[in-house]
């Protein structure tokens, strides 16, 4: 999809560059940039045939998603009234803003598509100024930045939009630096498990500086090497080589001795950004690095003891633009250990006076680790805000909220729940009060949904590597190998064929094609102990020494290997990766992959400490070197530590273990050119099934994000709909089973009324095996619902990867008192009540209200069952679906194409064979078996159980304050009762 470039391309993006505000003109623009007339069939080829990569179609598409974004655009200039973003109305009012006609509409809709919004927000009512204030203020360190992002690190224009959206809604939500009046914030981003937060928080310094923050720290894990890393990162891409530099001359030997990237092969190829004569811009500032690649923050004279401020008008607050915008920025990269918060601390507290007024922002990385106050209030005989003992870092972090009154603080995370359990009513503590963004998932990245199959249910499809996730990537452990040492070793000597065959592989690539593979990793995994981990690299050592892969036998081992494993899920998922013919023509570089693996010994390393790390920083220093290592560890690998180029892994864990699995999926990620060759060996068997308890652990997560997503916003009086305050009971209701802290005693919101008003929900927590109530669902409930089911019909689906087909279903039709009264009667799981009390106040009130009319049953007719029983006289199937494990209470969920089938009928849509109606909810249901695994009991009405999912019609929540209701509760005397009022 290339032509050759025409003349005028660059003066398009310059020309884009102009207008970044707001759109105007393109043609007449382009004209003054290009010295001549571009048509508009021209202007459409290009846009048409352009290389994804173009300088020009990135500007295009970055300034696009922009005004598709954009909350205050004014499009009233070229249609009546003012357009909402990310809708078509929008992007019409920005085709008449650019002057184009037809064509060149035509071609701007099919290369780039209406920009999705690229995060969800919870927040309280805000103050926003941002986006004003971007016109009028200095842009250069953002601009610098998405120019780089664009041009070295080659982006596409999909996530650059992204970033340039969703920092600048964190932005906006903090205070304005030139405000008067004293104002803190506290909020969270929530990203996925190592998806690129780091370029999330960096975009949200570059913009804080732009905009007169002039103190940033950013707190990183707890090891030395992420800490450094970030600095790198931020140094190379956001810092710049001129502020590093800091006026220095690098030909001078001194300097170049203290010159932190020296040696640095990127400093060398001067891959660092340059700001050049930017910096000399009115009301552009230079910044000074308090910390340095080599050194935390320590007591020196470059540290904050030269921290100095100019006032150029001394009459006026030093936050006063006349002096803010005159002055250096300084940013500190500082670990989460006592020792440099202290040091921070120390030198912080005789700038009081300038704190007073200083604009800072404290930037917390992994901000679940380590700032999160672990202290239990209940153990402290005064167990309140003021005088309760903290753990150590929370209260370093808390101190310096209080030392600078301007601060404002944003946690960066992947894993949520930490945070918005901490005490919402403890000021001083860091719950994100004001606001929570939740990322949306980047594209290209490798998660859950890559690696498990999520929504797929096999009781119509067949299981094949192209269609199953699991089938292509995941390769089972069996059995506790503690005690079976041969199998054990047969596991290892499997995953480190799978790290030298996909190694070999990418070697070939690279020789016929542009694919570069700076990295290949691969991670043991087995235990958090330290000892555990000595033993176990000790034997992946020995086994890898007899390996023989360049011998007969070797190469033999890694044919079969192709042939059984790699070829197969090659052919049907290397999405254009070149996929070698037969092991013949990749076997030449089986030697490659062995020199690259072996270039500096064995390339085993033991990583599970800061010292351990710290010993080996030069082996495992991503971003200075190639890395091709098998990783041996623990926690200090499953907590921010990103793992480049990982491929394979090998991870089993104990049993009982799998409650600190949260963070340790690192096997997630970007894997560019080589998502085919990802292999994940894991344990699964009765005893313990690590695989399944990650995809529960991680589908929470997403439930979260899904949860939100229905309560963002704000109502028709513009008061927000959920406020961060009010997530942790959202979360307990969603989660039922995850119990939060004793502290809960101090939340009061309390759900009075939920709807459920995002597509299909299930509602799965029935009561526990071998219940009564079940079997009373079965035949009060369900029996009603398959006896009015009696029509056949086949409901048409489309999934978001575009494959479609037909459901065969039964389907009825039920009054909405009926089912009303029906559902009145299902019982539930006894955790599950407080999650369905809210539901049913909302369906009395909704079918009370009129609001829903009547409930379409569906009943998915499944091509492959476990057996069939009688009810209400029907000969009725019976699937497979299994209980949740791990103290879950609920079930496997529905089917993602039956959802898709029935989603349309709670929108009020025709589907095939029947009327669209408003008012028409849906119940899904299903008939599974709840047997215990290899049971020799048959099925019967005592061990099938009904499950139902359920669409309420979107027309039963007319404004966006019906889809939620609260109360609040207060504290009584006692220190465990809670009182509710209305």
């Amino acid at each position: 999809m290339t032509q050759s470039r025409p003349d005028w391309a660059d003066g398009l993006t310059n020309a884009l560059t102009g207008i970044r505000h707001a759109p105007k003109p393109i043609l007449r623009l382009l004209e003054i940039h290009a010295g001549r007339l571009v048509s508009e069939a021209e202007f459409a080829e290009f846009v048409t045939s352009a290389a994804e990569n173009d300088p020009a179609l990135v500007q295009l598409r970055l300034d696009v998603a922009g005004w598709d974004s954009d909350e205050s655009l004014d499009t009233t200039a070229t249609v009546d009234g003012p357009t909402p973003p990310h809708t078509a109305a929008r992007r019409d009012a920005i085709c008449r803003a650019l002057e184009l006609e037809d064509m060149g509409i035509t071609a701007l809709t099919r290369r780039v598509p209406i920009f999705e919004k690229a995060a969800i927000v919870i927040s309280k009512k805000f103050e926003p100024w941002y986006r004003e204030a971007r016109k009028k203020r200095t842009t250069v360190y953002w601009d610098d930045y998405e120019t780089y992002l664009r041009d070295v690190k080659k982006w596409e224009a999909e996530a650059i939009a992204s970033l340039d959206q969703t920092t600048t809604d964190v932005i906006e939500r903090l205070s304005d630096p030139t405000r008067a009046e004293i104002k803190q914030t506290k909020g969270l981003v929530v990203g996925y498990v190592q998806s690129g937060k780091t370029a999330n928080f960096t975009g949200v310094v570059a913009k804080a500086v732009d905009a007169g923050y002039r103190l940033i720290i950013v707190l990183t894990g707890t090891i030395e090497i992420l800490r450094a890393q970030t600095q790198r990162r931020m140094d190379m891409e956001l810092m710049g080589v001129e502020n590093i530099l800091a006026g220095q001359d690098p030909s001078d030997a001194t300097v170049a001795k203290e010159l932190d990237y020296q040696q640095d092969e990127d400093w060398i190829a001067q891959k660092f950004v340059r700001h050049g004569a930017a910096l000399e811009q009115q009301g552009v500032v230079h910044i000074s690095r308090v910390t340095t690649h080599r050194d935390d923050y320590k007591r020196l004279p470059q540290g904050l003891t030269r921290l100095k401020f100019l006032r150029t008008d001394k009459s006026k607050l030093l936050n006063d633009e006349s002096n803010l915008f005159n002055t250096d920025a300084y940013v500190a990269v500082i670990k989460k250990n006592s020792a440099p918060l202290t040091k921070l601390i120390k030198d912080l507290t005789p700038l009081k006076d300038d704190l007073a007024q200083l604009p800072v922002l404290i930037i917390d990385d992994e901000s679940d680790q380590a700032s999160v106050d672990t202290t239990n209030p209940d153990k402290f005989d005064k167990p309140s805000a003021d005088d309760r003992k903290r753990s150590t870092i929370n209260k370093l972090i808390t101190q310096i909220l209080q030392l600078c009154p301007r601060a404002q603080y944003v946690g960066y995370t992947a894993t949520p729940f930490a945070n918005v359990f901490v005490d919402p009513d403890d000021e001083r503590d860091l719950f994100p009060a004001d606001f929570v963004l939740s990322l949306r998932r980047p594209p290209g990245y490798m998660g859950v949904q890559d690696f498990h199959d999520v929504g797929k249910r096999w009781d119509d499809d067949d299981k094949t590597i192209a269609t199953s996730n699991e089938l292509a990537y995941v390769r089972s452990l069996v059995g506790d190998a503690e005690h079976d040492p041969d199998a054990r070793r047969s596991e290892i000597q499997a995953a480190l064929d799978a790290w030298v065959l996909s190694g070999a592989i990418k070697k070939y690539r690279e020789s016929v094609s542009d694919l570069r593979y700076r990295h290949h990793t691969m991670l043991v995994h087995e235990s958090v102990s330290r000892a555990d981990h000595s033993d176990a690299a000790s034997d992946v050592r020995t086994i890898w020494k007899t390996s023989g892969f360049a011998s007969a036998d070797g190469l033999a081992r890694l044919q079969r290997l192709f042939e059984s494993d790699f070829a197969p899920v090659m052919e049907a998922r290397a999405e254009g990766s070149p996929v070698p013919a037969s092991f013949g023509a990749i076997r030449p570089y089986v030697a490659d992959a062995l020199q690259e693996m072996t270039s500096d010994g064995d390339p085993i390393l033991v990583v599970n400490s800061d010292k351990a790390i710290q010993d080996q920083q030069k082996k495992l220093d991503f971003e200075a070197d190639k890395v091709w290592r098998i990783l041996v560890g623990g926690t200090q690998l499953s907590r921010g530590f990103t793992v480049e180029g990982l491929t394979v892994s090998y991870f089993r864990r104990k049993a009982g273990q799998a409650d600190t699995l949260m963070q340790a999926g690192r096997w997630f990620g970007f894997r560019p050119g080589y998502r085919d060759l990802v292999r994940l060996y894991i344990r699964r068997d009765q005893t313990v099934d690590l695989y399944e308890a990650f995809e529960a652990l991680l589908l929470d997560e997403e439930a979260l994000r899904d949860e939100l997503r229905v309560y963002e916003g704000f109502d028709e009086d513009g008061m927000p709909l959920v406020e961060p305050r009010q997530i942790p009971p959202l979360v307990s209701q969603h989660l039922p089973w995850l119990r939060p802290t004793a502290r809960n005693k101090m939340w009061n919101a309390v759900i009075e009324s939920k709807a459920a008003a995002s597509g299909v929900q299930d509602r799965y927590s029935v009561p526990p095996r071998g219940d009564a109530g079940n079997e009373r669902n079965l035949l009060g409930v369900a029996s009603t619902f398959v006896g009015s089911a009696s029509s056949d019909v086949g409901l048409q689906y489309v999934l978001a990867d575009g494959s479609m087909g037909v459901v065969d279903s039964k389907f009825g039709v039920l009054s909405a008192a009926e089912f009303l009264h029906l559902f009145q009667k299902l019982e539930w799981h006894p955790q599950y009540e407080e999650v369905v009390r809210p539901f049913t106040t909302f369906l009395e009130k909704a079918t009370n209200d009129g609001r829903i009319n009547e409930w379409a049953v569906v009943w998915p007719q499944p091509s492959k069952t476990v057996g069939r029983i009688k009810l209400s006289g029907v000969d009725a199937p019976v699937i497979r679906r299994g209980r949740r494990t791990g103290g879950r209470i609920d079930f496997v969920g529905s089917d993602q194409k039956h959802r898709s089938a029935v989603e349309p009928i709670a929108r009020g849509e025709a589907v095939v064979g029947l009327a669209g109606a408003e008012g028409r909810g849906v119940a899904l249901l299903y008939l599974v078996d709840d047997r215990d695994q290899g049971s020799p009991d048959e099925l019967n009405l005592t061990n099938v159980i009904p499950l139902i999912s359920m669409a309420v019609p979107t027309s039963s929540t007319p404004h966006k304050r019906d889809l939620i209701q609260w109360t609040v509760r207060v504290k009584a005397k006692s220190e465990d009762a809670v009182v509710e009022k209305d």
